[in-house]
């Protein structure tokens, strides 16, 4: 590839990212996200008999910059690779950008929230989050597209359109799925966010001795939780096909192409928190992005259904 080519879409991907930022930014100062947050957390009342979390401190605007520049260019490149990777143009790539991007940034995360956090959480917030993520969302989708030159179907033909995948073969693949997310949520869970004891006075957990007396202890005390992960897996399974569809490309791509996407979004977690200690925080983010490592590889795997035969160059053909 030319350099000047080269140049021009290393260029392009920089503005997709401030794109990025912008965007966030619009979407907060719509969504009334800002004074839903300034609420402050609800002081927790008698009748809990959880310890009382550790309050996170106001950040400072100096540590917002970084962490902030970090999500945007990790997010920002990820979903320029999606788009510049995709055989799909217009407003039908924007909108599998839009379903990803908004489902897998918002929707299962504050799904979790409002079963976990809601005690914690100010009124109206998680309501805010959400509108705040689709007005975000609606206005990057379109506008990356169309930054990056994927606008117009291009004249050349398209590749190959995917297998069509049978319904005993869909269903093998889905289930597999849901079983591998929920050990991979629930294992994870355990071995990295637990371990923190500033995490689990945060949710008034308790310490659980082994992996497996946790599995036991959460089924006889918490047995939403499992039923709460296999639909959290189905909406990922949902939100993420679109995005593997579009692709065209070899499976080892595809699956390196959605753990990169899941892995973009826990960077959010470092971003500076008034409604979560630092070290809770922190902890998510090694829980998620390791999830992700692992889940990811395995969903894009799963569920592409590109021909066999498909090339990069073909793929770039679109």
């Amino acid at each position: 590839m030319p350099i000047k080519k080269v140049a021009g879409t290393g260029l392009k991907i920089l503005a997709v990212c401030l794109l990025f930022t912008v965007c966030m930014a619009v979407g907060v100062s719509l969504s009334g996200l800002d004074r839903a947050a300034q609420q402050g957390r609800p002081a927790q009342t008698s009748s809990q008999v959880s310890p009382p979390a550790p309050l996170a401190t106001e950040p400072a605007p100096g540590k917002i910059f970084l962490p902030l520049l970090v999500f945007s260019l990790c997010v920002g490149t990820v979903v320029s690779y999606l788009i510049l990777r995709s055989s799909w143009h217009g407003w039908t790539l924007a909108g599998a950008i839009f379903v990803g991007t908004y489902g897998i940034s918002t929707v299962v995360n504050q799904i979790e929230s409002m079963f976990f956090l809601s005690n914690k959480f100010p009124p109206g917030l998680i309501r805010a989050i959400f509108l705040q993520g689709a007005i975000a969302t609606a206005l990057f989708a379109p506008l990356a597209v169309l930054v990056l030159g994927k606008w117009r179907v291009p004249v050349p033909a398209p590749p190959p359109a995917p297998v069509r995948m049978r319904a005993a073969s869909a269903a093998r693949r889905v289930s597999l799925l849901v079983v591998a997310f929920v050990f991979l949520y629930m294992f994870f869970g355990y071995y990295v966010a637990w371990q923190n004891p500033e995490l689990r006075t945060y949710y008034g957990g308790q310490e659980w001795p082994s992996f497996f007396a946790s599995l036991k202890g959460n089924w006889l005390t918490n047995p939403w939780i499992f039923p709460l992960a296999t639909f959290r897996a189905l909406l990922y399974i949902a939100f993420m096909y679109p995005l593997i569809r579009m692709l065209r490309v070899a499976r080892p791509e595809a699956a390196t192409a959605t753990a990169l996407f899941l892995a973009a979004w826990t960077t959010a977690l470092l971003l500076p928190n008034p409604l979560m200690p630092a070290s809770v925080a922190r902890t998510h983010f090694w829980e998620t992005l390791g999830f992700s490592m692992v889940f990811g590889p395995l969903l894009g795997w799963l569920l592409c259904t590109s021909p066999s035969g498909i090339t990069r160059s073909t793929a770039a053909a679109a």
